[in-house]
């Protein structure tokens, strides 16, 4: 009898679970434990599957199950359909879970101010089953929400090492000295027992972000705690701080794209060197903003996606990392 690609037409899929259970096991009881289902149910869909290929699939040998050639390699078909049709199921449900589901993620507050939060909102519209749920932590909490499986995955402002952390450069980060447009000061301290002197507003991470502008600008690289500021207000809120900037209560450091508006407005102002004492002084001061996530967590499709969204806003920073290719 010749074959041709119509006759697998005639074979059922569902018949194969039974039959491959009788090749691994090669028993028919214990084929029927395997599959759960009854030791005649297992002969029925076997005969059946011999009925339609017109050719024996076993013999029996004792208390065994032999194999035939035509069993060997309707196995092989049968192996390699299962396998392919789980990858095809697996595939199929990550990209339906990735258009549904919660994507947990935290980040400094200075990041809602950036143009990428707007951007990611634009991009969440084709996906209206997503959710979108963001934390504001400083960067330390960050990677401690990170570390204890809280969250998706975070941005952070300076690098981490840790071996279970993968991270991402995302974009850089420029930070400014900034005063009301009535400050008496004209330019920026140029010493940090001046800049120590004058009264600071604090905000979450705002030391980190200062620490940055110092070793920029006076080269220290021991950092300074907030003990050793003159401070005069504290607000955990970005609108907060400006506004107290704003009111000419003291100064401050912020993201640049924070005191963008205000700047533009003129309400508040940068306090800029106007010459160079050192070799040292007006390089912008820059930091890296990473995305991390970990290493061993796995990150379904939804998750993927929307990290993925936030790379492809910066591929001058670095090709698209490839388990973020496909999705």
């Amino acid at each position: 009898m010749r074959w041709n690609a119509s006759d697998f037409e005639r074979l059922d899929p569902k018949l194969f679970r039974s039959f491959l259970a009788v090749v691994r096991t090669q028993s028919f009881s214990q084929a029927a434990f395997a599959a759960s289902l009854t030791q005649g149910a297992i002969s029925q869909q076997v005969a059946k599957l011999e009925d339609r290929l017109n050719a024996q699939l076993f013999v029996r040998q004792g208390n065994r199950v032999i194999t035939t050639m035509a069993g060997r390699m309707l196995s092989e078909y049968a192996e390699a359909y299962m396998d392919h049709a789980a990858i095809f199921l697996e595939q199929l449900n990550e990209e339906f879970e990735s258009l549904r589901g919660v994507v947990h993620y935290a980040m400094p507050e200075s990041c809602v101010h950036a143009p990428h939060f707007g951007w990611l909102l634009e991009k969440r519209k084709t996906y209206p089953e997503l959710t979108i749920k963001i934390e504001l932590k400083p960067t330390a909490d960050v990677i401690q929400s990170l570390l204890a499986s809280d969250v998706d995955f975070g941005f952070i402002n300076r690098s981490v090492e840790l071996s279970s952390v993968q991270a991402y450069p995302f974009c850089i980060e420029e930070y400014v000295l900034v005063c009301s447009k009535d400050c008496q000061l004209r330019t920026a301290p140029l010493s940090l027992d001046e800049l120590l002197a004058l009264p600071m507003i604090l905000y979450s991470g705002m030391t980190e972000n200062l620490n940055i502008w110092i070793a920029s600008n006076f080269g220290e690289i021991d950092p300074i705690s907030s003990i050793a500021l003159r401070t005069v207000g504290h607000f955990n809120d970005m609108r907060g701080v400006l506004a107290m900037v704003a009111g000419d209560l003291g100064i401050t450091v912020l993201p640049k794209h924070v005191a963008a508006s205000s700047i533009e407005t003129g309400q508040i102002r940068i306090l800029d060197f106007q010459c160079n004492i050192r070799d040292f002084l007006n390089r912008p001061a820059m930091q890296q903003i990473w995305i991390v996530r970990l290493k061993e967590r796995r990150m379904p499709a939804r998750v993927k996606r929307v990290i993925r969204w936030f790379l492809e806003m910066h591929t001058e920073l670095q090709p698209i990392p490839e388990e973020f290719v496909c999705d």
